[in-house]
């Protein structure tokens, strides 16, 4: 007997709210899950909890983040798409565009992709941070660098190992689940339901990259993350496969990861977010134009 998708004749927009509703749901309740598990281990009550955020730097509070980031990835990122996936179609997987494996061909063009944007990026990184608010606006100009530094930090603590052990748990947590995760939710669901509610796949595609830079809070690099966006955006579209997306997004975090560790550990003297940076305007045109070429390659491919 065939299964019933039941939100299956709904409009986009109706599905887009729904699926934003359960978004939400999902949010609060593997937050509060997050913190009910960090009570029971430190014994401590939520508002002591919940500071250890401020300090991410003591050495007690980092295997908490660790199971708080994982239980928040799959709370949030995971189960929401997969869900949502099961109640519009009778098969999830297909709806997902996870149902085939990627071409080789593609996989290989799109880790190429992550190194021959970077120069591009780091320049749009630059351009972004040289952004600054009217006097009118210093009271959110403080909270948005705020927000960046705590993220920074946060970040920082994570990266911070030497043990292969310890980028090897990295890897997992800061590269492979959040690219799952973020894939699922942006890519598989959101610019979906954005491109079928716009009747358009471009608008789709922008308005969900829109949405990804902003959901990670750090203003100061929405430009690159933007652009970010729309290149895993445009490699799902070109090649309608969710896994080709996620590859990628798991080669470009992975290299931070590594890169840091590797520079934190004196291997390497660049740092992460100086990686792949250049300042010759030609070499940053010149990014640009190649990275283009290589999604044209792989939807000739596709």
């Amino acid at each position: 007997m065939k299964r019933t998708a039941f939100l299956a004749q709904l409009t986009p927009a109706a599905k887009f709210l729904w699926f934003l509703l359960t978004l939400i749901l999902f949010s609060m309740l593997f937050a509060l899950l997050g913190l009910l598990i960090g009570k029971i281990w430190y014994h401590v009550n939520i508002s002591t909890l919940s500071s250890m955020f401020s300090h991410p730097e003591k050495a007690a509070t980092r295997p908490f983040l660790y199971v708080y980031q994982v239980i928040n990835q799959i709370g949030v990122f995971v189960l929401p798409p997969l869900l949502f996936a099961w109640l519009v179609h009778t098969r999830s997987g297909e709806y997902l565009r996870m149902n085939q494996r990627p071409n080789i061909y593609s996989l290989i063009l799109g880790a190429l992709l992550v190194y021959t944007l970077l120069p591009f990026i780091n320049w749009l990184t630059d351009l972004n941070a040289m952004v600054s608010l009217p006097d009118s606006l210093s009271g959110l100009q403080q909270w948005m660098k705020a927000k960046e530094m705590q993220a920074d930090e946060i970040t920082g603590v994570f990266l911070s190992v030497k043990s292969m052990g310890g980028l090897g748990l990295n890897l997992l947590i800061v590269a492979l689940i959040p690219a799952i995760g973020e894939e699922l939710l942006f890519r598989g669901v959101i610019q979906r339901l954005l491109g079928e509610w716009t009747k358009n796949m471009h608008w789709g595609i922008i308005l969900t990259a829109i949405l990804f830079s902003a959901m990670h809070m750090q203003f100061y690099g929405f430009l690159p993350r933007f652009i970010l966006g729309m290149t895993l955006g445009y490699l799902f579209f070109i090649s309608g496969n969710l896994w080709l997306a996620i590859f990628v997004h798991f080669v470009n975090n992975a290299s931070s990861v590594i890169i840091f560790y590797l520079h934190y550990n004196g291997f390497i003297a660049v740092k992460m977010e100086h990686f792949g940076a250049i300042h010759n305007p030609i070499g940053i045109v010149g990014s640009l134009l190649v990275s283009i070429l290589i999604l044209v390659l792989i939807a000739k491919k596709e």
